[in-house]
C-alpha cells in the first residue's frame, strides 16, 4: 500500500502568510480602540449640544474641536505608524456616525455626504498628526502641533472675527494650551506655536470655504 506525501508549502509562501495575519491581529484591538472613542465622543458631544448654555453650546459641534477625538486616538492606542492613518478615519467617522444617529431631526443626504467626506479627511490628518506626537524627532512633534493647534486657533479666529461670542475666544485659548502642552521643551512650545499661529491665518480661508459649501 502506497502512502502519499504530505507536500508542504514553499518557505517563501508561509513568510508571506505570517506578516498578513499578524498585521491584521495587530491592526484589530487599535481600531476596535479607535471605533469605541469616536462612538463615545459622538454621544457626548449630542449630549453637550443638548445641556450647555448658549451660546457655549456650538462647541460640541465644531469642526476642529471634533478633530481632537483623532488626533488623541492615535495618540493613545499607539497603533503603528501605517496605520494611525486608519485609526484616525475610524475615530472620526465613528464620532460622525453617532451624531447622525442621535440627531432630533433627520439629516439630509448632502448633509451626510459631506460630513462623511470631512470625517475622512481630517480623521487622516488628524490621525497622522497624532502618530508624529509620538516621534522622537523633534521636527515630527513640532509639526503634529502645527497641525492640531492650527486647526483649533484658526476655528476660534473664524468665530471670532465673523460669529462673536466668548465661546470662540475660548477655543482660540484650548488651541495655544494645545500647543504649550504638546512640547516637551520651551524650544518645541516656541516653534509649534509660532507654526499653529501661521496655520490658524491659512485655515481661516479653508474655513471659510467650508462654510460657503455648508450653507450652499
Amino acid at each position: 500500500m502506497s502512502r502519499s506525501r504530505r507536500t508542504d508549502p514553499p518557505a517563501s509562501e508561509l513568510r508571506g502568510r505570517v506578516p498578513a495575519t499578524a498585521a491584521s491581529e495587530s491592526l484589530a484591538a487599535p481600531l476596535a480602540a479607535a471605533l469605541g472613542v469616536g462612538a463615545a465622543a459622538g454621544g457626548l458631544a449630542r449630549l453637550l449640544s443638548a445641556v450647555l448654555p448658549e451660546p457655549w453650546g456650538t462647541l460640541a459641534n465644531t469642526s476642529a474641536l471634533w478633530g481632537l477625538v483623532p488626533f488623541v486616538a492615535s495618540l493613545a492606542v499607539r497603533a503603528p505608524r501605517s496605520a494611525s492613518i486608519l485609526v484616525g478615519i475610524t475615530a472620526l467617522v465613528a464620532m460622525v456616525a453617532t451624531w447622525v444617529l442621535l440627531a432630533p431631526q433627520p439629516v439630509t443626504p448632502r448633509e451626510l455626504l459631506l460630513w462623511g467626506v470631512v470625517g475622512v479627511g481630517a480623521g487622516a490628518l488628524c490621525g497622522l498628526a497624532g502618530e508624529l506626537a509620538r516621534r522622537d524627532s523633534p521636527w515630527a512633534r513640532r509639526l503634529a502641533v502645527t497641525i492640531m493647534a492650527g486647526l483649533v486657533v484658526g476655528e476660534g479666529l473664524y468665530g471670532i472675527l465673523l460669529i462673536g461670542g466668548p465661546q470662540w475666544w475660548f477655543e482660540a485659548a484650548v488651541g495655544v494650551a494645545l500647543a504649550l502642552a504638546l512640547g516637551r521643551t520651551g524650544r518645541d512650545r516656541m516653534l509649534g506655536l509660532a507654526g499653529a499661529l501661521l496655520a490658524a491665518g491659512a485655515l481661516y480661508a479653508a474655513y471659510l470655504f467650508y462654510d460657503a459649501i455648508a450653507a450652499g
